[in-house]
């Protein structure tokens, strides 16, 4: 099931000039759901504590040695929204960069499969995604644009991933985005880049 986010998103959290009007309400909106949900459900119905089935399968995954990949997103997320609440006071340093971009590289190949893409979008990722791509002032840009890579996996041949995202007014906020990015002043090949990966991801859309 899909629980549809306001339409308002966009405005909210995305003006006409690329800036948000409430400094990264995305960051904390995924860290407030990864502390609540498992990414199999909606965060509303993940609150109850752990059976005991629940834990007996944990275990033997653990002993097992089984990749969880619900828990292996939550984990890539948590590492990458750390990283991110740090690039708000300083500068990402390239080690940090590279590590980012393989976390999210992990992330777009989990996301591949649509149970795995619903899944995510349960943690509330589509809003994160579509926050780090607006952040132009402190977010990298290789780790914008593998965002706008993994919004353009997420979409493919998955219809409910398409609808929650013209439901948070994606198509807008990426129609804005490319022409900022078309207008920047410091127009070089990695605004080319972006151009590119937001047309990608607006036609996945």
């Amino acid at each position: 099931r899909n629980y549809p986010v306001k339409q308002d998103f966009p405005r909210r959290h995305m003006s006409n000039n690329g800036d948000s009007s409430s400094p990264f309400a995305w960051l904390g909106l995924l860290k407030w759901s990864l502390s609540y949900t498992d990414g199999t459900r909606p965060s509303d119905e993940s609150m109850s504590p752990m059976s005991t089935e629940d834990r007996a399968f944990l275990e033997a995954v653990m002993k097992e040695g089984i990749i969880d990949e619900n828990e292996r997103m939550k984990s890539i997320l948590k590492d990458v929204t750390g990283m991110m609440e740090k690039w708000r006071q300083e500068p990402a340093t390239d080690e940090e960069g590279d590590h980012a971009e393989d976390l999210l590289q992990e992330l777009r190949d989990i996301v591949e499969q649509i149970d795995y893409a619903r899944a995510f979008c349960s943690m509330k990722g589509l809003p994160f995604l579509l926050g780090c791509v607006a952040e132009r002032d402190h977010m990298p840009v290789a780790t914008r644009a593998m965002c706008l890579g993994i919004i353009a996996t997420l979409c493919a041949n998955n219809p409910p991933v398409q609808k929650e995202l013209l439901e948070l007014g994606a198509i807008g906020a990426l129609s804005r985005l490319f022409f900022l990015e078309s207008e920047s002043a410091s127009n070089t090949d990695h605004h080319g880049q972006m151009r590119a990966k937001i047309t990608q991801a607006i036609g996945s859309s």
